[in-house]
Order: structure tokens, then sequence, then C-alpha cells
């Protein structure tokens, strides 16, 4: 699971829970099960669905199961792929480079 926490730690403000929530779900996995694995009421998936944010610790143990369910390096490369997406879609301030910033701002991170 180190691969997940070395991925830069902006990126966890980018993930995209309700593909992580529908990834699980398309493997056969039930929000309600999802739900009572990461101990947390089932609307509360559902909020996450439309957009709502889980706590870190939260995020984190979704994130591990997402991770048991299809692999680190499935999930971990998911991760990379909301945030180069995140990227790409950010305003870019006059005259600045979005993923220098970027890095610049993951750096002091650790």
């Amino acid at each position: 699971m180190d691969d997940l926490h070395n991925l830069e730690c902006v990126a966890f403000r980018y993930i995209r829970w309700e593909v992580i929530i529908e990834d699980l779900a398309e493997a056969g996995h039930r929000n309600s099960n999802v739900a009572r694995a990461i101990n947390v009421p089932p609307q509360t998936l559902d909020d996450w669905k439309r957009g709502a944010e889980p706590r870190y610790s939260k995020g984190e143990a979704i994130l591990l199961l997402h991770a048991r369910v299809f692999g680190r390096d499935f999930t971990a490369n998911r991760i990379k792929e909301f945030r180069q997406a995140a990227i790409n879609v950010a305003p870019q301030p006059k005259g600045a480079n979005n993923a220098e910033n970027c890095r610049r701002q993951d750096a002091g991170c650790r």
C-alpha cells in the first residue's frame, strides 16, 4: 500500500469517489457491503457519489478496499488518472505551467 501513499499528497483532493464506488459495484460489491467494510452508513457512499468528500480515514479505507479488489497497481493508476485530469482542466495562471506548479505544491506536502 506504500505505493498509494507515495503519490503526491495533493492527488487525494482530486479523487473521483463516484468512480471508485462504481468500480467496486461493477466488480459485484453492493453499496451496503462496501459501506459495512469501511464502517460508514450506506447513505455516506451515496453522498460521495454526489460529490461529497470523505474524511481522510474513510477515503483511505475505500482506496485500500479498491486496491484489495483490483490490485495496488490498478488503484494507483486510477489515482494518477484523476490527478492528471484535474491538472488538465485546472485554470492556468498567466505565464505559469500547471504541472510544474502542482509539483512545487506537492513538494511542500512531504
